[in-house]
């Protein structure tokens, strides 16, 4: 394959909107409906047509409307954006005769690989110096795309910090929240001028939209990493760029993001975080969609931090029926087909925390496989410690006390410490003296 012919999916893309005899603008509008979005603006079908454009032309994949693309279509994921035959893939040499087989960097992808590569660079080179060079590549492309009319920014520019919060939010599954800080701040410094900077509303309302996403990341990387109050300013700055967006599904998601991020710090008032929730349930609507799931969860995990089981089963339930009566996958995570994982993860919390061993234990043996994320395992082993720990108090904490002690330095967020709490708060008060119980919390506390 050559530089200047069109990847098979963008071809099939084409095809596949012809063959039904729609425009970019029906197209657009169709799309949204696929994930749930009823009112179309001229100003959001005429942006989201100009995309569908350029993903025709394969200048970029469509790595968020991919699932929605496949609904309207009615064609299989994996048919209409087939991976790359054998034939376009190239070899790539780095130092010390090492040899990694990497797809072909075509032009739709460029924008997602130039990050990935910058995190990978050290595995290329016999040195991280790749890394700067790339970074001012990145600063040179953006000043050479041509503003749009009345802006500071190039759609170009938009559309890379859009595909950027998908990389951040993937990588921060397997990368210490330190390094994907920095990634977020590099992002984030480049944007920030021009958010400030007056703009057309429909520039204004997009480059919100980018910036909003990566506000969130970095609030949850800071309680990530402990700083509370810091992670503090960026909520706010998520809400309002969010709201700045006009879009109340995205608002709906983020503070979504947001109370699953804060529920899990010891020092948080959970009554707050619980209102958060709350607000992203009402900006979700009553149709079925993945903010709407999303912020039943949101609910369902605060209500059972808050001992309220319940409410939290209640919450846990509308999630699953919200999420049982999607037709598709929404924008706001291109990996949603994940969520059923999410939904287990949901109830193996709340049932350890009301102590129902049964939905607990079937919900921990559904995500203890081989396959599973190092963070998805790390907090279900947690809370499998937390159930044991009602009946049997000393070998529960000494799980959850090897658990935290194999955890690189790096990695004991406030996440995975929370998760380790669970079992101190799950022991009879009686076993709060035993000597595990203090080496537990030992640990915690240093």
């Amino acid at each position: 394959m050559t530089v200047q012919q069109r990847p098979a999916w963008a071809v099939h893309l084409q095809a596949a909107r012809e063959a039904r005899g729609w425009g970019p603008f029906e197209t657009a509008r169709r799309l949204r409906e696929a994930i749930g979005i009823t009112s179309h603006p001229s100003d959001k079908v005429r942006s989201l047509a100009k995309q569908v454009t350029r993903h025709e032309k394969g200048h970029v994949f469509p790595t968020d409307w991919a699932p929605a693309y496949a609904a309207v279509h009615g064609i299989p994921q994996d048919e209409l954006f087939p991976a790359p035959p054998p034939s376009e893939q190239l070899v790539i040499t780095g130092p010390a005769s090492t040899v990694d087989q990497s797809p072909l960097l075509d032009p739709w992808d460029d924008v997602v690989r130039r990050r990935e590569l910058i995190h990978d660079a050290a595995a290329l080179t016999a040195s991280a110096t790749v890394a700067p060079i790339l970074a001012k590549l990145t600063e040179a492309w953006q000043a050479s795309e041509p503003s749009l009319p009345g802006a500071s920014v190039s759609q170009a520019m938009i559309d890379d910090w859009e595909d950027a919060a998908v990389v951040h939010g993937r990588r921060a599954r397997v990368e210490p929240p330190a390094v994907i800080l920095a990634a977020l701040a590099a992002d984030f410094t480049v944007m920030a001028p021009h958010l400030k900077r007056k703009q057309p509303d429909a520039v204004r309302r997009d480059l919100a939209h980018a910036a909003a996403r990566h506000a969130m990341l970095i609030g949850g990387k800071l309680v990530d990493l402990g700083q509370r109050r810091e992670s503090r300013r960026w909520w706010g700055k998520t809400r309002a760029l969010a709201d700045q967006s006009d879009d109340p599904l995205l608002a709906s998601w983020l503070r979504s993001r947001e109370a699953l991020y804060r529920r899990g710090d010891p020092s948080e008032d959970l009554e707050e975080v619980l209102r958060v929730a709350s607000e992203a349930r009402r900006l979700a609507g009553e149709r079925p969609s993945a903010p709407l799931a999303a912020a039943f969860t949101a609910e369902a995990q605060v209500l059972a931090c808050l001992g309220r089981m319940g409410e939290a089963v209640s919450a846990l339930r509308s999630a699953e029926a919200a999420f049982d009566k999607m037709s598709t996958s929404t924008v706001f995570d291109p990996d949603w087909a994940r969520r059923e994982e999410g939904l287990w993860f949901d109830k193996s919390l709340i049932y350890t925390l009301a102590g129902d061993v049964r939905q607990a234990t079937e919900a921990q043996n559904t995500l203890l496989r081989p396959d599973a994320d190092y963070h998805v395992t790390v907090e279900i082993q947690l809370h499998r410690a937390a159930l044991g720990a009602r009946t049997d108090p000393t070998s529960g904490l000494e799980e959850a006390t090897r658990m935290v002690a194999a955890l690189p330095q790096d990695r004991r967020t406030t996440r995975y410490l929370g998760a380790a709490r669970m079992t101190l708060n799950a022991i009879p008060d009686k076993a709060a003296a035993l000597p595990a119980a203090r080496e537990l919390r030992a640990l915690l506390s240093g």
